[in-house]
Parts: structure tokens; sequence; C-alpha cells
């Protein structure tokens, strides 16, 4: 069984420390990685013993919140789902290999709530978020039929300078050009933008649905809400009509806290399940070449998760 994470499953004497958001992904990830089933009495033994909760009727209602809240999930991605469940037990169906789209997403989420753990493995964060925006891009591609998806985030594979991502988007869409050297700097490198994606017409004008996607991949995931910045984007670019933001994220939100995020992106907000419910187009929705690229990355962090002695 993976140890609990340091950071959101805490003593609860009376009222719940036990955050769900991190309570669920340790549950997904101990089925998927570890453990083949839990059942709610291997998990609240388990609280008990760690000694987070002293009342074992409070540990009973957490888990059963969890296991709701897993369910739900389930019920958006049952057809590509990597679990079973059933009354108080998650099954797993699938290898994290077969369902690597998911486990990438899940182990993002883990090096948020096992910063030890994240620290240890040396992260290529440039390759990290190479991936995701790959990721995203095929997931987008495959739900929105009929858009096209640019993506423009700068990595070491994608060293396009600002202004030619700039003269690609107003080319694609049929946009004008605005002043780019007064607005930008070289240093900006793809101005916080990731992904374009837009639904052009058969007469291949403007005003079109366009939205200007930001794939945020890592802890400082909250920072990055307000990007891009539109009114940016509004000035080096002449847009007939106004694009819409998109964010991107591998977490998984409670309904109250997807909401709130919603807002602060003032958006489409993109989260775990969203990303994953390109499966219900296709089950097999990742290129193989995507594929082979997540299981390699996966293989060393799943060996090094942190496992209860």
């Amino acid at each position: 069984m993976l140890g609990f994470p340091p950071r959101g499953i805490c003593r609860s004497i009376g009222a719940h420390n036990v955050d769900l958001q991190i309570f669920c992904d340790w549950i997904e990830a101990d089925v998927l990685f570890d453990d083949e089933e839990l059942s709610t009495s291997d998990i609240v033994d388990a609280l008990m013993e760690e000694n987070i909760y002293e009342d074992s009727d409070m540990a009973v209602q957490r888990v059963n919140d969890a296991l709701t809240e897993i369910r739900r999930r389930h019920e958006w991605i049952w057809h590509t789902s990597p679990f079973q469940l059933r009354p108080g037990r998650v099954s797993r169906l699938k290898t994290w290999r077969a369902s690597c789209a998911h486990s990438f997403c899940l182990l993002l989420s883990l090096s948020q709530w096992y910063t030890g753990w994240a620290r240890d493995l040396e992260t290529d964060y440039a390759e990290q978020g190479e991936l995701f925006e790959e990721l995203t891009k095929e997931s987008l591609a495959r739900q929105f039929k009929g858009w096209e998806i640019l993506r423009t985030g700068w990595s070491r594979t994608n060293r396009t300078r600002l202004s030619d991502i700039v003269n690609r988007i107003a080319a694609e869409l049929g946009e004008t050009i605005g002043n780019v050297e007064r607005w930008t700097t070289e240093r900006a490198k793809d101005g916080q933008l990731d992904l374009v994606c837009y639904r052009p017409f058969v007469d291949k004008r403007v005003g079109i649905p366009v939205y200007l996607v930001q794939c945020a991949s890592g802890a400082d995931w909250t920072e990055k809400r307000h990007t891009p910045d539109l009114n940016l984007w509004r000035r080096i670019i002449d847009w007939a009509a106004t694009p819409r933001k998109g964010f991107a994220t591998p977490l998984a939100f409670e309904d109250d806290s997807f909401i709130r995020n919603c807002g602060l992106v003032d958006g489409m907000l993109l989260d775990r399940y969203r990303l994953l419910a390109a499966g219900a187009h296709r089950r097999e929705w990742l290129s193989r070449d995507l594929k082979r690229r997540l299981v390699k990355w996966a293989k060393p962090r799943v060996a090094a998760l942190p496992r209860r002695n």
C-alpha cells in the first residue's frame, strides 16, 4: 500500500482534516500502481494505524465520501476507466501502462502531494510540460471534431520565436498582426500560450470560435490561471472577434473547487477527467508515439512511489 501524502491527509479529531481531492488521488494511485483492490475496511484500517483518525465511524464516513467522488468520476469515463467500482470496493481493471494517459495525469497530481518524492525524481520539467501539452492537444483533437489545434508552446523541440508564433497564428486564422515589438520581448518565448484551438468555417473568414489555451502541469498552476493574457494577445494580434481562454491541468477537482477555478480561469477549464473523456470518442485515442513516451516517463516514477512499511 502507498504511504499517505504528508500534505492533505492529517490527523482528524472532531472534524475532517483529510482533503477529499488528495484522498481520492491516493486511492486511485494505490489501486492503479500498487494494490489491485482496496475495500472500505482496508482504507479505514490504514487511517487508524497511521493515527489519522481515532473514531472509526468518522474514518468510514470520509472513505465513503471519497468512494462516492471516485464513482462519479468513473461514470464520466467508464468506457476507458482503469477501475471497477462495487459497493465499498475499488478494483483495478487495467494496468497503469494500459491506462498511460490516466497514469501520467495522476502522477503529475501526486507530485504536488508527495513533495519529497517529486524532488528526489530530478524531474525534467521541460519534458513534463511538453508531454502534457501533447496529451492535451490529442485529447482536444478527439473531442472537438472539426476544430483545428495548433501547438505553440516553447520547448527544446519547438524553439520557435514569439514573432514567428504570432505570424503563424495570424496566417492560419486570417487575422491581422498587431504591434508585436511594442508589447512583447523575445524573453517571453511563447507569450504563455501553449495551444490555439479554433473552429474554421468553409468560407475561411474571421469571426470564429477561438480558444487560447495554457497547459499547466506543475505545482505553479495556480499562478498560471490568469494566462494567457488576453489583453496582451489582443494587442499583438488584431482579432476581429476576441478569443476565449482555456486552461488545462492534470488535477481532478470536486464540484465546488471546479466552479471556483472556472471563475478564476474565466474560460474553458480542462481538468484530468475532461482530458480523459477523449476515450468516449475513441477508446485508443492517444497516438502510439505519445503512449510510448508517457510509459517511459512514468516507469521510474511508479517504481519510486512512497510505500508503507
